[in-house]
């Protein structure tokens, strides 16, 4: 091999692996999902997706976990839940869905309706996890995602 080779070889390696690497984290970072959270104290309330939220308890199942919430409409878009997902997450950042169960119960604006949602979590974790409601929007804005985290 030639001197010329070896410093072809030394400028254009690097190049031919890091540019492709370089294009991929630029990808990630501007699709990646931002949160703009806000942390509720034991019993106390928060305001997400013109509502009113509250935990009532948080209990574990034989198979994960059970969420009480009450949900406040503060009007009349407050009283939908589509764009409202709610999840359970550990200290680590893993992330369980809850399913709601199905109570035929409407809300209406400034009445308290309770929901209960339930889940499957790992029963090391059961303990350790803490309830989000998550604004989960049809259309996807491009500002971070308000989350509300509630506090056991």
């Amino acid at each position: 091999m030639t001197a010329r080779a070896a410093v072809a070889l030394a400028v254009l390696l690097p190049l031919a692996v890091g540019a492709p690497l370089w294009e991929q984290l630029r990808y990630y970072d501007r699709h990646r999902v931002r949160e703009a959270v806000t942390t509720v104290p034991p019993g106390g309330s928060g305001v997400l997706d013109h509502a009113s939220w509250r935990l009532l308890s948080l209990g574990r199942t034989a198979t994960g976990v059970r969420v009480r919430l009450a949900k406040t409409p503060l009007d009349q878009d407050g009283v939908s839940n589509l764009e409202v997902v709610v999840d359970v997450r550990d200290r680590s950042g893993r992330r369980w869905m809850l399913r709601e169960d199905l109570s035929g119960a409407f809300s209406r604006p400034g009445h308290a309706e309770t929901m209960t949602l339930r889940g499957d979590v790992p029963a090391g974790v059961a303990d350790q996890v803490e309830p989000e409601v998550r604004h989960s929007p049809l259309k996807p804005a491009p500002r971070p995602v308000p989350v509300l985290r509630f506090r056991r």
